[in-house]
């Protein structure tokens, strides 16, 4: 199955929109079953001499809030082009802006994280995401995984969730990675691991 990437609906729609924020909630619950942030939270606490996290694509901000609670010594700087989430634990640093862009640094006690993020990029920016991170202590992805299985665990639950999330899934399902993919596009100089979930989701460290 080739990557494709293509608009998805929630990211088109004004956040006070009802089917914006149906699709939130949906995206919360898949978040759950999926595992990502909570296995970025454990892999995090593995790693010694961490003094900065960075979150990028930080959306509602809950990620982000987890690390500061989880480590509350360490730096936790959420990258987002929206503006910052009421809920937003006062300790992350916020920073409206792209992803790509050189507002926020990266150095050798950094990791890098995203959840359900990085799919969105196309694979030129993931080349420049790559230049981007190079030099971190390490990177922790949770993604979709682009396969059959995972259209088809989509589709399962869609009696579960609202038109726009039964529509993005399926686009953010298309343009997910497969093992090696984010390694090879990212070229960041790590050491990879690649592991698949049970529900549809890729886990790619980098160290």
């Amino acid at each position: 199955m080739q990557r494709i990437v293509e608009p998805e609906i929630l990211d088109t729609l004004s956040p006070e929109d009802p089917e914006a924020k149906r699709s939130r909630a949906d995206l919360r619950f898949i978040n759950r079953m999926m595992g990502g942030e909570a296995w970025i939270l454990r892999e995090l606490k593995k790693l010694a001499g961490v003094e900065c996290v960075v979150e990028l694509g930080a959306g509602e901000g809950c990620l982000a809030s987890s690390i500061k609670a989880g480590l509350p010594d360490v730096r936790v700087v959420a990258v987002d082009l929206i503006g910052a989430p009421e809920l937003l634990d006062d300790g992350v640093e916020w920073v409206q802006e792209n992803v790509l862009s050189e507002v926020y640094t990266v150095g050798p006690n950094t990791v890098v994280v995203a959840n359900l993020f990085l799919h969105h990029l196309d694979n030129e920016e993931l080349v420049s995401l790559g230049q981007r991170v190079r030099g971190a202590k390490a990177v922790l992805f949770a993604e979709p995984y682009r396969s059959g299985f995972a259209l088809f665990w989509a589709r399962l639950i869609y009696p579960f969730v609202g038109r726009v999330t039964r529509y993005d899934m399926l686009v953010s399902i298309r343009a997910g990675f497969r093992d090696g993919e984010l390694e090879e596009l990212l070229s960041a100089g790590f050491e990879w691991s690649d592991s698949v979930g049970v529900f549809g989701g890729i886990r790619s460290k980098g160290v």
